[in-house]
């Protein structure tokens, strides 16, 4: 597998590189955390200077150092780096104090029992939507029951239905900074045609896409909204053919993946934190 760089940063805060609060050692240990991804779980320092735009050396002390604080692991017969567990820490504090994550959950399993799928809880960072909470199905494959994963905005079911809360000038300025490269041979990446279906979902409430991650895929996803109608992300039911049909998925997922958004919805603004 090649390896190249990060196809685009993730919702880098601003920087001011002559700010006296800002380290620029810092931000390139989390540069070398940031390099190892869905596709490249584990790299070589070689591999991690290339994804990081660092040199040699400094990836080598980089991932030397967070591999002795416990933040990634070495494969001593390769010399390899990987995410260690240690992280996990940090997924768990980020999850377990989500008011967000709390108000879904019961809201989640609720819909899934309806009509024994799996429901997740995607929230949008910058151009990607990352899948915090996930209720799989019974007969669910490990990968889709893990939380983290992150995919685009726009070939994302769940991310057109936020977009589609946008105005059309939002939605259009985040679909032009985004890396529109297919997925799979069937993803949409004119953004002419993404804006269509961004307008589409605005009229039913709900987006609909096939195949744009994976083959065969139907996904059904309503947004979720803040304190001030502000989506923050979305209510997203996968499905696949042939054993449903995108026409039965929209009739009957659909309507309920709205109801649970506007459901979540309700109970976060009631929660009167602006998430």
């Amino acid at each position: 597998m090649a390896v190249g760089k990060p196809k685009h940063d993730h919702a880098q805060p601003e920087r001011n590189a002559a700010s006296a609060l800002y380290v620029s050692s810092l931000e390139k240990g989390f540069r070398v955390l940031a390099a190892f991804s869905e596709d490249f779980p584990a790299l070589g320092v070689t591999e991690i200077a290339l994804r990081t735009g660092l040199d040699k050396s400094a990836a080598q002390r980089f991932s030397n150092t967070l591999h002795q604080l416990g933040f990634l692991e070495k494969d001593s017969a390769t010399r390899r780096y990987r995410p260690a567990r240690k992280l996990m820490e940090m997924a768990y504090t980020f999850l377990s104090h989500s008011t967000l994550g709390a108000v879904a959950m019961p809201r989640l399993i609720e819909a899934g029992a309806m009509y024994q799928t799996t429901v997740n809880l995607t929230e949008r960072d910058d151009i990607d939507m990352i899948y915090t909470v996930r209720i799989p199905h019974v007969k669910a494959a490990y990968a889709a029951t893990v939380p983290g994963r992150r995919v685009p905005v726009f070939c994302s079911a769940s991310g057109i239905a936020v977009l589609s809360r946008m105005s059309d000038d939002e939605a259009r300025e985040i679909i032009d900074r985004s890396d529109l490269a297919k997925r799979i041979s069937s993803t949409i990446i004119e953004p002419d045609r993404i804006m269509k279906m961004v307008q589409q979902a605005r009229r039913r409430g709900f987006a609909s896409t096939y195949a744009q991650q994976l083959p065969r895929e139907i996904s059904i996803a309503a947004p979720i909204t803040g304190l001030r109608g502000r989506p923050v992300g979305a209510v997203q039911i996968p499905v696949y053919s042939p054993t449903w049909k995108q026409s039965e998925a929209v009739a009957k997922l659909g309507p309920l993946a709205v109801e649970t958004a506007d459901a979540i919805s309700g109970a976060l603004s009631a929660s009167e934190q602006d998430y």
